[in-house]
């Protein structure tokens, strides 16, 4: 927070964002009754301004407009300005993107939303300069023509009102009559493969978005059907992303989107749930391929959460700034003579030459590093050195300039703990600990979990943000559906009966709070929270799943683990409730698609009793198995606390006993590892 004798009414707020506009001559209130009650009581429209802190055009808007005198006397004398951390109330930002896309064709940070005091949106824009730039209007035109029409006009300011709460209303979601089916899933693959960009990966051209949700589909699409393109499409998409500049190849860690098709200039934001969702992709795709590439991806994602994200008590910090000393980028770009001064000439050479370092650079004579197309063979064979020697010179390389680096002032941190970003991050971690074999990543995803509960639950309703002691907001789907994932992922990786308790009890307030019990489907706020305009429901993902997609997926996992058909229910239902949005552009929810594989093709449940199920274990942690779903207990009475059916599991002659089943119709139970391994690993191939 800068220091000054003025504040506005954000002076008591945690969001580091909102806590960046505090010191503005713009009289800043929070989301709230007060604001809403001044603009009635003084019949002003509002001003509302959405963002997020580590965003970039939201810091230019901030240091162009809401600093500036000027635009703070008009804002001040005209209306009531609302400012909103997006991350914090994605409910707001989510209702208000939709109005601004609606009525403009386009959407982004920061937003900008011209409503009444009854909330209903009459102007909508994203970013604007204080005068008229870079083809946008200024908001010394915009303020007091807008102002000036509100009193002068009330008529026409009411029916625009009128058409955009009708077009809400359209909007909302309707159950079909029809069904999406297996045929869909066929169509998604046929969607994804016509946007793919077969010269650089990813999809479309720019810019470019890592869309975790398509690549997890297409890995599993290549499971079920062989379709050998869909994993070239997955793989060559990471590989450029892990070579580009969107990738920090100094620090590890995922840039937010590339501005460019070739992924070679990125906004610098680097978000949670980016490394959550590139985390699971990476550990899904060693499981398909072997291909060692991917644990070291996985190895280096997690050295930089753990390093960068994590708070002392285990959980996670939401994202890192684009900015540092008011520049995007600074922190990560390299100048020619640096490089040459930090690691010598012949070094230098070496690494100038295969990260890209040039005079010109990409920004101000600056680099960013990326991995040029050039072999470590041929590099050993140029310089005349063996090839360990290359890898060793280059590692030492880029530690060298991790040190030097860190000197720099750090973009700032976003030390918000979100419980849906955190769930996302827990339930890739554990994940990650059990197919590599590590504990001390599954310890750390335990206690941030137990932390997690601890700040974010009230009476055994999760919260969806906290800081400095303060939880303000009931939780959203996308924080339920991350936390029932987080939970399944626990219980798969220690087998403790506790975690699919806590699955069960997460899944059913899920539906509790969120199903929408006449169309099917889960709006994303719940019934005892805050309710806009209109209670949206979402299924077409953004950068990553939506909370409808993420919740599909996980009640079908929990399904199979405790044989509660009712939540087959709940997901058969969704399958016609999004029909209409998904039967043409089905790859709009691609994560979402995947349950029509695990309802439609053969899924497994393997129940092990007994107490030597380490061989076992071993055996199939590095096998993709999405279908099959795995409970392991040491007796009969243990077993019968988690299924309805559990006591009718028996030992065999007291050994450790397996049964597989598929649809609740179990085979006859064996001793044998191969003969259940040979049944579960071929039939889900």
């Amino acid at each position: 927070m800068e220091s000054s004798e003025h504040h506005n009414h954000l002076i008591n707020e945690t969001s580091p964002y909102l806590l960046q506009h505090v010191n503005n001559p713009v009289d800043w209130y929070p989301w709230g009754e007060e604001a809403f009650n001044k603009a009635k009581k003084e019949q002003k429209p509002i001003f509302l301004s959405i963002g997020y802190s580590s965003c970039t055009w939201c810091h230019n808007m901030n240091r162009e407009s809401f600093m500036d005198e000027e635009v703070a006397a008009l804002l001040n004398q005209h209306y009531i300005s609302i400012k909103v951390d997006r991350e914090e109330r994605p409910d707001i930002d989510g209702l208000y993107m939709k109005t601004c896309q609606m009525m403009t064709g386009h959407g982004g940070w920061p937003l900008s939303i011209i409503m009444t005091d009854d909330q209903v949106p009459f102007f909508a824009g994203t970013y604007f300069p204080k005068h008229q730039n870079y083809g946008l209007p200024g908001l010394m035109d915009i303020l007091p023509t807008i102002a000036k029409k509100y009193d002068e006009d009330p008529q026409q300011i009411t029916e625009y009102m009128e058409k955009v709460e009708y077009a809400l209303q359209e909007t909302l979601i309707k159950k079909s009559n029809e069904s999406l089916t297996s045929e869909d899933t066929v169509r998604t693959y046929k969607q994804l493969k016509d946007v793919f960009d077969y010269q650089y990966g990813g999809f479309h051209k720019e810019p470019k978005f890592p869309s975790p949700q398509h690549l997890s589909f297409l890995i599993h699409y290549y499971h079920i059907t062989g379709e050998k393109n869909a994993l070239k499409m997955t793989d060559m998409t990471l590989k450029s992303i892990f070579r580009s500049g969107t990738w920090d190849h100094v620090g590890f860690g995922l840039f937010r989107y590339a501005t460019d098709r070739k992924w070679m200039f990125p906004h610098f934001e680097k978000m949670l749930y980016d490394q959550a969702f590139l985390l699971d992709v990476c550990v899904d795709m060693f499981l398909i391929t072997k291909d060692p590439y991917y644990q070291l991806k996985v190895d280096q994602i997690i050295q930089f959460v753990k390093r960068e994200m994590t708070a002392e008590n285990d959980c996670f910090y939401a994202s890192l700034s684009a900015d540092s000393n008011g520049e995007e980028g600074a922190y990560y770009l390299w100048s020619l003579e640096e490089i040459y001064s930090l690691l010598g000439e012949d070094e230098g050479d070496l690494f100038a030459e295969v990260y890209g370092i040039s005079p010109v650079g990409v920004h101000q004579r600056k680099n960013l590093p990326y991995r040029r197309g050039i072999s470590i063979e041929s590099l050993a064979s140029t310089y005349g050195i063996h090839i360990e020697k290359v890898k060793t010179t280059l590692t030492k390389s880029l530690d060298t300039l991790e040190k030097a680096r860190v000197q720099r002032v750090a973009p700032a941190t976003d030390d918000k703990v979100l419980t849906s970003w955190n769930g996302y991050m827990i339930a890739a971690l554990v994940k990650a600990g059990r197919v590599f074999l590590n504990e001390n990543w599954i310890n750390h995803a335990i206690k941030a979990m137990a932390q997690l509960r601890d700040l974010l639950t009230k009476n055994n309703r999760w919260f969806a943000s906290y800081r400095h002691g303060k939880t303000n907001t009931k939780g959203f789907l996308d924080d339920y559906a991350a936390i029932l994932w987080g939970y399944i992922e626990l219980y798969q990786a220690t087998m403790e009966i506790d975690y699919l308790k806590k699955a069960e009890t997460i899944a059913n307030d899920m539906i509790e709070l969120f199903w929408d019990s006449n169309q099917g489907g889960f709006f994303f706020v719940a019934n005892d929270a805050e309710q806009l305009i209109s209670r949206e429901k979402e299924i077409f993902d953004s950068p990553i799943p939506s909370g409808n997609s993420l919740a599909s997926i996980q009640l079908s996992r929990l399904a199979n683990l405790t044989e509660n058909m009712n939540y087959y229910q709940y997901i058969d239902t969704m399958m016609y409730t999004f029909y209409k949005e998904l039967h043409n552009d089905p790859s709009g929810a691609s994560f979402f698609m995947r349950n029509l594989f695990l309802q439609q093709d053969k899924t497994k449940q393997v129940i092990i009793i007994g107490e030597n199920t380490e061989v076992f274990f071993n055996q199939i942690r590095e096998s993709y198995l999405p279908n099959v779903h795995i409970i392991s207990v040491k007796d009969s009475k243990s077993l019968a606390k988690l299924l309805p059916t559990g006591e009718n599991f028996k030992k065999i002659n007291g050994q450790t006993t397996y049964y597989v089943c598929s649809n609740f119709h179990c085979n006859q139970p064996t001793t044998s590892i191969k003969e259940v391994l040979a049944e579960i690993i071929k039939e889900t191939k």
